[in-house]
């Protein structure tokens, strides 16, 4: 097949220039697969023959280093992931020739090697990179009304001028348990808290719109903004349907700045008080869906530590991936869905303190720790959601565990030993004294309440089989005969007697007739009324702060959960 050697140049944000570089084109290279087996060896038996080839890298035909250069950050073009079964077979390209940046072309189509991979543990990972122009055709499909100047109309209900406050703002009140900015490329710097607003001119529409909404609801806590929107605030539904409307047109050329501003999108506020009474839509779940399928596209799912890309970028990306995994494992618990992530999918390690570093100038860079610490220990928490979730609530844990206390009990216990472990690495120990500083606390009333949800979870799941479900009603289809309910009626009696004694320890006082039963009533009620406690001690600072934006999944189940708090 004959190749298209046009040079179409490539530019690249490096540093404080741009980069041109001409992708170069040779033929595709011969693989090297390894030694052939010698004439001494073929006698051996079949499982030798088999045995897997020792590694033999491909050499001699490309640079022995390659130049850290951005993927997201590419003049006019975006990148998305080539999977491992997908079309472009990474195993295949790893064998490929690339210039000095990373780069190939084959006929009209970009290659990018990620660099530093594959290795013994890591596949390779290669990315398309393509034009914006080639989609305008699906972006005007999706586009929802027509194009607009979505600048000039942001610039209209926020001041441009108020942007390094609104921002200021954001990394205060939103940063540290959503961190999904980087900081770096604000132009933060040890001595420069507040973002240039040259700075913010360079950001994307969509994403500046997404902070500045996120933010507003805090205006009050700034002198300036405080005086300047007393009397004539921003819409803030106006500014989330910008957010809303860029998404929905250029989800089809993926950006890392697409997907910070569909994050926050996730918890945007209601100026109507009316609509946190209500529960959330399907809508929530399927743009979840969006969200993950996003982040798959820009490949977060894969350890980016060895690419060749700049630092900033890598943290970046790290911290965006586990922000969405947080987001799909709350949700899929809380609202009764199949996660869209999947253990055995993705291998992004946990974070560490460099992943919130600040890097402000090229040498040397600002240590952030007072700030990571929340988001941290939800990351810990949806690791631990994630192992409820399979263990307790997902369809075929659901279907053994309803009817089986033993098994239930033998799968929580492992459950609770780790919300202990966790709760018992927070340093904060009392959640809210009375003498204490609002600045001091560095777990949020957020992180709190998400743990006691969880143990809530368990309970539930430890309370399910202790009554038996009763029969269902039979089914009457007019235009079928009846059936014998018989047939599919089960017995739903379950026996306690292969209890295992003395693993979990529920409490005295019992009143049922299990022994078994009495203590698990008596405990979960005891959690509850914890629970209970633990809202009603929640001050007004507690309720200030940035919360997710978790609803009940019922109009019904948030009027039952009112009346208990209102006792």
């Amino acid at each position: 097949m004959a190749t298209d050697r046009e040079a179409t140049p490539l530019r690249h944000r490096h540093d404080q220039g741009w980069i041109s570089t001409a992708s170069a084109d040779p033929d595709m290279p011969a693989l090297v697969l390894g030694e052939q087996l010698r004439g001494d060896e073929s006698s051996h038996s079949p499982a030798h023959a088999l045995e897997t080839p020792p590694f033999v890298p491909f050499s001699g035909h490309g640079p022995s280093t390659q130049i850290s250069q951005s993927l997201d950050q590419i003049d006019g073009h975006y990148a998305q992931l080539f999977g491992g079964s997908s079309e472009s077979d990474p195993w295949l390209l790893r064998h490929c020739r690339f210039d000095k940046l990373g780069l190939r072309r084959f006929l009209k189509v970009h290659f990018r090697t990620a660099g530093g991979v594959p290795t013994r543990d890591k596949i390779p990972a290669h990315f398309m990179i393509s034009k914006n122009n080639v989609c305008k055709g699906a972006m005007a499909e999706t586009r929802i009304s027509g194009e607009k100047d979505f600048r000039t109309e942001l610039a209209r209900l926020v001041p441009p001028e108020c942007g390094p406050r609104l921002v200021q703002l954001f990394l205060t009140h939103v940063f540290p348990i959503l961190p999904v900015l980087s900081r770096s490329q604000l132009g933060l710097t040890q001595t420069q808290g507040t973002p240039d607003i040259h700075c913010l001119a360079a950001i994307p529409t969509h994403l500046l719109a997404a902070i500045y909404a996120s933010t507003l609801p805090y205006a009050l806590n700034d002198d300036h903004l405080d005086l300047l929107y007393a009397y004539e605030k921003p819409s803030l539904a106006k500014v989330w349907r910008i957010v809303y409307e860029l998404i929905c047109e250029e989800i089809h050329t993926p950006h890392l700045s697409l997907l910070q501003a569909a994050l926050l999108y996730v918890h945007k506020g209601f100026e109507d008080d009316q609509r946190y009474a209500s529960s959330d839509t399907p809508f929530i779940w399927s743009f979840i869906g969006s969200v993950v399928g996003l982040a798959h596209s820009l490949g977060l799912h894969l350890e980016c530590g060895l690419f060749g890309i700049p630092a900033q970028e890598k943290r970046l990306r790290r911290r965006l991936w586990w922000a969405v995994y947080v987001e799909d494992k709350f949700m899929s618990l809380l609202m009764g869905r199949p996660p869209y992530i999947h253990q055995d999918e993705w291998d992004v390690t946990e974070l560490q303190d460099s992943d919130f570093d600040v890097q402000y100038s090229f040498q040397s860079e600002i240590s952030s720790s007072s700030t990571h610490i929340p988001f941290r220990h939800m990351t810990r928490l949806a690791l631990i959601v994630e192992s409820i979730q399979q263990s307790l609530w997902s369809l075929k844990a659901s279907q053994i565990l309803a009817e089986d206390l033993p098994a239930s009990l033998q799968a929580a216990k492992p459950l609770f030993d780790r919300l202990k472990a966790w709760r018992a690495s927070i340093s904060v120990p009392e959640l809210f004294p009375s003498d204490q500083d609002t600045n001091s606390q560095s777990v949020p009333a957020s992180a709190f309440t998400a743990y006691n949800v969880l143990v809530i979870y368990i309970w539930r799941a430890l309370l399910r089989p202790t009554v038996m479900s009763s029969p269902p009603p039979q089914i009457i289809d007019p235009h079928e005969p009846l059936q014998d309910p018989g047939n599919f009626l089960e017995n739903f009696r379950w026996d306690f007697s292969n209890i295992p004694g003395g693993e979990l320890y529920f409490g005295e006082n019992v009143i049922q007739t299990s022994p078994v039963v009495r203590e698990l009533y008596q405990a979960a009620q005891t959690c509850a009324e914890s629970f209970v406690d633990f809202v009603s001690h929640l001050s007004y600072t507690n309720f200030a702060e940035f919360w997710f934006s978790l609803q009940a999944p019922s109009a019904e189940n948030a009027i039952r959960a009112k009346r208990t708090l209102d006792r």
